[in-house]
């Protein structure tokens, strides 16, 4: 079992959800809103197993303390599912950095017509990662690259990937940088890194 990893104990998948459920609901749900992923998929799946009203779109504290009063009455191996996603999604919540999110906004705000920008962290890999889409008409003429991707390498960030999409007047670009988590992180949650083929 993944979580046994970082709980180190013989307690019971009941116990451990009663001794951490406040630790996560604030992990799940600041996942959830700061990051997309398939573990977002995977909270979605958590949520929707309860009795608890979700429509998919704003994960409150509120809703998730629901959810793990639910799990209560759960079975073991239902619990160790959550407790596995817990521990998966902590070390990304973890690495989260405020002012690099801050910094990244202020690169693309330019760009941002009436804050069609959107920038949220994914963990898909394990980097440190954040996506960036932009809707904008003329995106692709009124765009300067070289200087975004110079700023962006100036908070440390030396790999990206761009896609863009024109069709009619909507205008799309999609950016992902990414740069290795840091050693504090990997070292504290035994994260295994490798180099990302993409």
């Amino acid at each position: 079992m993944r979580y046994l990893k970082y709980f180190e104990s013989k307690e019971t998948p009941k116990e451990l959800l009663i001794k951490y459920a406040d630790d996560i609901v604030k992990v799940l749900t600041k996942y959830y809103k700061t990051h997309t992923a398939d573990l977002c998929d995977q909270i979605d799946e958590i949520v929707w197993g309860t009795s608890v009203e979700f429509d998919g779109d704003v994960l409150t504290e509120d809703i998730m303390s629901e959810v793990i009063e639910d799990f209560k009455g759960f079975s073991n191996r239902d619990i160790e599912k959550l407790l596995n996603l817990y521990y998966d999604c902590r070390p990304f919540v973890k690495s989260i950095n405020q002012d690099l999110t801050t910094s990244i906004e202020e690169i693309f705000f330019e760009y941002s017509d009436e804050g069609n920008c959107r920038i949220l962290k994914t963990s898909k890999f394990n980097d440190d990662r954040y996506e960036v889409s932009i809707r904008m008409k003329d995106i692709f003429l009124r765009f300067n690259f070289q200087e975004v991707v110079q700023r962006m390498k100036d908070l440390g960030f030396d790999s990206y990937s761009v896609n863009g999409v024109k069709n009619g007047s909507s205008e799309n670009m999609n950016f992902e940088f990414w740069k290795p988590l840091s050693k504090e992180i990997t070292d504290e949650f035994d994260i295994d890194t490798y180099e990302n083929p993409y």
